[in-house]
């Protein structure tokens, strides 16, 4: 287990697997062969549940294996010198967790369930297990490792741009994601506060709430408490592209 608030899972039985799961072509069974998804799905703990606020695993803790979101979503911290938290990003269905613990086997980042979450994990000492039998794991969690890290070199450029274009492609980049995810793109929920948006692109959370109103009273978008509708997504990537 990841740490002591990963000791528990459901004991319900689900004849979801990774072989039939919705998420297999988004998750780590993507790009392997049908056979070596078997071997994966016997070594898969499934169905642990974290509720809103609470810890999926902390930073400083040692590294137990890659965890995979089924359900909810979750966002990932850091924290300086000073204890104040950074949030690195937002982790979605579908989406992967524990690479900043890889490669020094000690997690440098905090993942907090921002709702109810429902997460497959595969231990560190399985992964071991699966590298012998399946040839093609490593190959693709080097993949999901180089992506994540290319998500961040994206993430650099864009705090060069404005807060209003930073605002415009992220909700542009949340839509996309859910989009692949078979979510509706264009109404969908932001689970994250405008504190944690405003964190997440280097703006105050005042100025994502002022700019949200603009994009409102351009007739981009619609919000009604978390719930945002897009109304004009190509307007709303004009905007973004000026």
């Amino acid at each position: 287990m990841i740490d002591s608030t990963l000791s528990t899972s459901s004991t319900t039985e689900t004849a979801i697997t990774c072989a039939n799961c919705n998420l297999d072509n988004l998750c780590i069974p993507k790009g392997l062969p049908r056979s070596e998804v078997g071997e994966l799905a016997l070594l898969v703990n499934r169905n642990n549940i974290r509720q809103k606020g609470e810890a999926i695993y902390h930073a400083g803790s040692p590294f137990r294996g890659i965890i995979a979101l089924r359900s909810g979503s979750a966002k990932l911290l850091s924290f300086d010198q000073n204890g104040n938290e950074l949030v690195v990003d937002f982790i979605l269905p579908g989406e992967l967790l524990g690479f900043d613990g890889l490669s020094s086997q000690i997690h440098n980042c905090t993942a907090i369930a921002l709702e109810t979450v429902n997460y497959c994990h595969l231990p560190a000492y399985k992964i071991e297990l699966l590298a012998v039998n399946t040839p093609g794991l490593s190959q693709v969690l080097l993949q999901r490792s180089c992506n994540q890290f290319d998500a961040q070199v994206q993430k650099m450029m864009l705090n060069r741009r404005s807060a209003e274009e930073r605002v415009a492609c992220f909700i542009l980049h949340i839509s996309d994601r859910l989009s692949l995810r078979g979510y509706s793109a264009l109404e969908f929920r932001l689970s994250m506060s405008r504190e944690e948006i405003g964190n997440y692109l280097g703006i105050a959370h005042e100025t994502v709430s002022r700019i949200i109103h603009l994009f409102q009273a351009r007739k981009l978008i619609e919000v009604k408490s978390k719930q945002l509708k897009i109304n004009d997504k190509k307007g709303l990537f004009s905007f973004y592209a000026t």
